[in-house]
């Protein structure tokens, strides 16, 4: 808690962390005496005056370590290096395709991660902990990849194992809009008191991550959230999902299946982001088929807020931020179609931080793993 607090205000005084997290100061004091023998903080400059004795105030020492943290997605990968207060020291990124296995796509992560740490002089074994967003169902108990479609070199994919060839420390695997649901509710909605929240990533795909309480919500096997798997009842025509199931919210309206309609209308267009490029040009036929689409979602997320009643859904994806095509139509069918009580304070916004929701949440993930281990370490030398 005091890690976090140091985290999440920066250096501070011991009065302060003691206000911050509900505790006395008495023992913030003797906590903060445990970490900084453990070289976790540093005593640093600048007393601030508090009407009695100075107070010193405590933060991360330079050189504490890095976390690493990932973002997969259909067709990128994305990393980033953060100190111990979250701030970004290096990002970096290339095209992948995720369909060509883990191996391929987490070798060139470590060349260009390794590549990094050598330009800010320092080794590999100053990456702490590590988080990666994957984009499909995982395994959130021992980070393996459960069955991800039209992914087979991925299928039961131990990713901690390969990661853990090159990163020490520990490692978790998590749902990539989980990851996206946590950096957002961090970045905002904590802030605001609002701790119950569904973050939906529309792009190539649909999917849902949950905050319920300020935790987030993964369901007894890992895999809640999966709104593109249900089905949507208003539609003319049968269409297969790869799950076997006809009209599926995935096949119905996510990105992958706007492209497909578009091609059938003669269409240049390959990606989600092809899609909203043409949206935000005023193109009347896309405006027309993401407005159905967000129709569609919200037909969904309807049944979902009457019985969840979050305080808002963020969207997030490619095609989160549409205003007046996806979002306008999920507004028009949430609110006519979720029961009055559960819409009267529900707010549904584009996300906060945008693409950088996956990265910051990841890295919160890594610093949690990081601080875990560093608070077992300093139990180990109190014993």
């Amino acid at each position: 808690m005091l890690l976090d607090a140091v985290r999440s205000h920066g250096a501070t005084t011991r009065t302060e962390l003691a206000a911050w997290c509900g505790l006395p100061r008495s023992s913030v004091s003797l906590r903060v005496r445990e970490l900084l023998g453990a070289g976790l903080l540093v005593e640093l400059g600048g007393m601030e005056p508090t009407g009695g004795r100075r107070a010193g105030r405590v933060g991360f020492p330079p050189g504490t370590g890095v976390v690493l943290a990932i973002e997969l997605g259909s067709t990128h990968a994305r990393w980033r290096l953060a100190d111990f207060a979250a701030a970004p020291l290096i990002d970096g990124g290339s095209p992948i395709v995720i369909s060509s296995g883990a191996e391929e796509v987490l070798g060139p992560i470590e060349r260009d991660v390794r590549q990094a740490l050598d330009r800010l002089g320092l080794p590999i074994e100053a990456v702490r902990s590590c988080a990666v967003g994957f984009p499909g169902p995982v395994n959130f108990a021992d980070g393996r990849v459960a069955g991800p479609p039209h992914m087979a070199g991925w299928d039961q994919a131990p990713v901690p194992a390969l990661l853990s060839k090159w990163v020490q420390g520990p490692i978790v695997v998590d749902n990539d809009v989980n990851v996206m649901a946590w950096g957002e509710y961090d970045a905002k909605w904590r802030q605001e008191g609002t701790h119950d929240l569904l973050f939906i990533k529309h792009g190539t795909g649909i999917g849902c991550g949950i905050i319920a309480n300020g935790q987030i919500y993964r369901g007894h096997d890992g895999t809640a959230g999966e709104v593109g798997h249900i089905c949507v009842t208003d539609v003319e025509q049968k269409v297969m999902c790869s799950c076997g199931s006809d009209n599926c919210l995935e096949v119905v309206a996510s990105g992958g299946a706007i492209v497909k309609k578009l091609k059938a209308q003669n269409y240049q267009v390959e990606t989600a982001g092809d899609v909203s490029r043409l949206v935000v040009q005023g193109d009347l036929v896309a405006m027309s088929l993401v407005r159905d689409a967000g129709k569609a979602l919200g037909a969904v997320m309807s049944g979902i807020v009457s019985f969840f009643n979050p305080a808002a859904i963020v969207m997030g994806g490619s095609l989160g931020a549409l205003e007046i095509s996806l979002l306008a139509g999920m507004r028009e069918a949430t609110y006519a179609q979720a029961t009055m009580f559960s819409t009267r304070h529900l707010r549904i916004v584009p996300s906060y931080l945008g693409p950088e929701a996956g990265l910051h949440g990841a890295t919160l993930l890594a610093l949690d793993l990081a601080y875990d281990a560093a608070i077992e370490l300093v139990d180990e030398r109190g014993r």
